[in-house]
């Protein structure tokens, strides 16, 4: 049984570590996001925000857009930060990703703040 039970270790391991590496090797490409998921249940900012589904696709396109600029000049450790920092919670947001590296570059962020779901 020791055989088997080492085995099945060795087999957790290795997809625990080649998730891991995986991740690393997908951060150095901009993150694919399905953000009309993500901006399903958006609320709104603001009592004038009538369409807030619409306002955040709307600013999850313009900062993808912005993201695509600076994704490749980021450090590549900053990157896989964000884009995995971004992904926790169950809604991924270029919005997140773009604010996260706009902090570790001491940048103003030029994102919208990003919206509340409801759970």
């Amino acid at each position: 049984m020791e055989e088997a039970e080492m085995r099945i270790d060795c087999l957790a391991y290795a997809l625990v570590f080649g998730s891991i590496g995986g991740f690393a090797a997908h951060a150095q490409s901009l993150p694919q996001f399905d953000i009309s998921a993500t901006c399903r249940t958006a609320q709104p900012l603001t009592a004038e925000d009538r369409d807030p589904v619409q306002s955040c696709m709307r600013e999850e396109t313009a900062a993808e857009r912005q993201l695509q600029q600076v994704w490749g000049t980021a450090p590549a450790a900053q990157r896989e930060t964000c884009a995995g920092e971004t992904q926790v919670g169950g809604f991924p947001s270029y919005v997140d990703v773009l604010t996260c590296l706009q902090m570790y570059q001491g940048a103003t962020s030029t994102a919208s703040p990003r919206r509340r779901r409801q759970p």
